[in-house]
């Protein structure tokens, strides 16, 4: 017989259930009685006693007439888990994925995208009280197709034999790490940096917020706290928001906050710290040879600034071995390995719980990432893990097929013999699942669901709304920074007829420059007879453009740099700089003025000082389509280029101020310890 939760206490909305535009959280109330400090005159002995009568007589009613004291979340998580079994608490600890699966006898086997559960898929949700699922990108092709897949996943969750509802996670950073298909993408976090406000971070994240509880999305694991301080950075960048530790933290805490103004659990990750690494953690094992004390000084700022606010804290896949020397033998090269932070009880126990008081939830970055998965064996690395301290195991198995089915089955088998054989203390998995429990009922999690139709129509009221889209193009719009301005090139002043050249990477960007022509001349900033000649120049040479340079009035050259390689004209992966080059030399000779947008990486500015005008975006995400509804169906775009462009024709003053040090470079394109430009810079008109 299934055990039914009943939790009477005061919650907000359940945050995958979605009616309403926000929260309907009642404002607490609070009074005090004005207290004299002046003494009595005189008083009778039959006075006070009198009074004191009449105040006992009054305390008893008072106390009689009280409401009973309500429990506390982790006093009501302690009840439920006292009733679970160590199969369930382990699985618990677990969040799973569905992006993919394959079905001999669906399409012949290949895998298709989850958009909705299978039975399957269900009843191994209800088979076992997982405690979260994350989705991708895979899994949310549209507005009402989520909402309904998130209704679909929690039912079956309550379903279980706890009838416990999951986390229902995702990576909506903003900018790059999108995972929507439809909404709002926002201009990300170092363009947030650039604008330097905590209030243009609030509303960026609250933007966000409101869409993943519209859509049934209780959490996020964002915002990324990482301060990036090493350009050669490949996986954070423009994910952090900063090189300045004290603005990261300033940006995260408003980030956080404008999150959970809309009722959505809120991360900050990559604790102890990303942002000094030249490897990925998804493809390779970096390494941080800093001692506490230096990461004390900068990587660890915006976490003690944060982990008093955020819901959960995600780890890094990191070796650190100057404060964590335990090594284990990789299964790969059998080599010793230092334990990354996630598998760390100096850094997870000692230094986030103990130094940091960090006492909510801690979660693995994804466990199938090259940096655990290629090195420890999966038990070894979940008991490690486990016994440092961490509480939530994000993907340990992908779960794509009936094989993966059984294997995520074994996986929490193998963790309950570890705890049955003294591996891992029971008290440390009932502490983690008390912690995962609380989180849920102090967020709401329990709360019943609504009808799922209503909840697609309100979702589809917000999720791409008009007013959201215009509050990211004007935060967009604050970002834009210009680093140089050669003889006033900008803003750029076109008269009738005339025609400006726009050169892009990568097809899908043609429609932003016709985004912004479009709402430059409707404000009468641009003659509706200006027109764009555009050319994606993949695969392509700067000499079969030179009709189309000395037909413009001016040319404007978009650069996406991911990577220091993009810069290095040498390199197969610089073909962009050989085409800027040629482009800048073609355009000059034939006495034309180059506007370069750097639109991802702002390091790739100290490349490009040829250009004429040069304005740092920070995000080079296209628009696919134009968009001309907004009715919860629109594809999510990149706002950062019609941002860019706008600035260009004048319909936008910048004032964004660069939010990390751009470094020269050496003749092998490599930063040197020069600053060319420094943090903080910015040009205006």
């Amino acid at each position: 017989m299934k055990k039914k939760i009943t939790i009477i206490t005061a919650m907000i909305a359940a945050l995958w259930s979605i009616a309403g535009c926000g929260n309907s959280t009642p404002a607490v109330q609070t009074s005090s009685a004005a207290t004299s400090t002046s003494a009595p005159e005189t008083t009778t002995a039959a006075e006070t006693t009198a009074a004191e009568t009449t105040a006992a007589e009054s305390t008893s009613e008072t106390e009689a007439d009280a409401p009973v004291q309500e429990k506390s979340a982790v006093e009501q998580a302690e009840e439920i888990v006292a009733g679970m079994t160590l199969e369930q608490k382990i699985a618990q600890m677990v969040s799973i994925t569905l992006r993919t699966w394959s079905e001999p006898s669906i399409n012949d086997g290949e895998s298709v995208s989850v958009t909705e559960l299978s039975d399957k898929q269900k009843e191994l949700i209800t088979k076992y009280d997982f405690g979260g699922i994350t989705l991708f990108a895979n899994n949310t092709t549209g507005t009402e197709q989520t909402v309904r897949l998130n209704a679909e996943i929690q039912e079956a969750a309550l379903q279980s034999e706890q009838g416990i509802p999951l986390i229902i996670s995702v990576d909506q950073e903003g900018g790059q790490i999108t995972r929507l298909k439809t909404g709002t993408r926002t201009c990300g976090n170092m363009a947030l940096g650039a604008v330097g406000d905590t209030g243009a971070a609030f509303d960026n994240a609250a933007i966000i917020g409101s869409e993943l509880h519209a859509l049934g999305i209780n959490t996020d694991f964002a915002p990324d706290t990482d301060v990036n301080n090493n350009p050669a950075n490949p996986v954070i960048n423009v994910r952090s928001f900063s090189s300045d530790p004290e603005l990261v933290a300033m940006l995260g805490t408003a980030y956080i906050e404008g999150l959970e103004s809309e009722g959505v659990i809120s991360t900050v990750k990559h604790f102890p710290g990303h942002g000094d690494t030249d490897t990925d953690s998804h493809t390779g094992f970096p390494k941080i040879d800093k001692s506490l004390d230096e990461l004390k000084e900068l990587e660890l700022i915006p976490f003690a600034a944060t982990v008093d606010k955020a819901d959960i804290v995600m780890t890094a896949h990191i070796q650190f071995p100057q404060i964590e020397t335990e090594t284990y033998t990789s299964i790969e090269t059998g080599e010793n390995v230092y334990l990354p932070a996630t598998l760390s009880k100096t850094i997870i126990t000692d230094i986030l719980r103990g130094e940091l008081g960090f006492d909510g939830v801690v979660v693995t970055d994804a466990m199938l990432m090259d940096a655990i998965k290629v090195n420890f064996d999966p038990l070894d690395a979940a008991i490690l893990a486990i016994n440092a301290d961490v509480d939530m195991l994000l993907e340990p198995v992908m779960v794509i097929d009936d094989e993966s089915m059984e294997t995520v089955c074994e996986y929490i088998t193998d963790l309950v013999n570890a705890v049955n054989d003294g591996r891992i203390p029971e008290e440390q998995i009932d502490d983690s699942v008390i912690r995962i429990v609380a989180l849920k009922i102090e967020k709401g999690l329990f709360d019943e669901p609504v009808n799922v139709d209503e909840a697609v129509r309100n979702a589809k009221a917000i999720v791409g709304s008009e007013a959201y889209h215009e509050k990211e193009l004007e935060i967009a719009e604050k970002a834009i920074t210009l680093i140089k301005n050669e003889d006033n090139t900008l803003p750029l002043q076109l008269n009738d007829n005339e025609t400006v050249a726009y050169f892009y990477p990568y097809e899908g960007e043609e429609n932003t420059i016709a985004f912004a022509l479009n709402r430059l001349k409707a404000d009468g900033i641009v003659p509706e007879s200006v027109t764009a000649d555009c050319h994606c120049v993949t695969e392509k040479s700067a000499a079969e453009f030179e009709d189309v340079i000395s037909n413009s009035s001016a040319v404007i050259l978009a650069v996406e740099t991911y990577r220091q390689a993009n810069m290095d004209a040498s390199d197969e992966r610089g073909w962009q700089a050989v085409f800027a080059d040629e482009l800048i030399a073609t355009a000059h000779r034939l006495g034309k003025k180059v506007i370069l947008l750097s639109m991802h990486l702002p390091y790739d500015a100290a490349r490009y000082t040829e250009a004429d005008a040069l304005l740092c975006a920070y995000c080079g995400q296209d628009m696919p389509e134009l968009p001309t509804e907004y009715n919860g169906e629109t594809i999510t775009y990149g706002v950062n280029y019609p941002a860019a462009l706008i600035t260009v024709f004048g319909g936008n003053e910048p004032t964004g101020r660069l939010p990390v040090d751009i470094p020269a470079l050496d003749e092998n394109t490599d930063y040197t310890d020069e600053i060319l430009y420094p943090i903080g810079f910015g040009l205006t008109y």
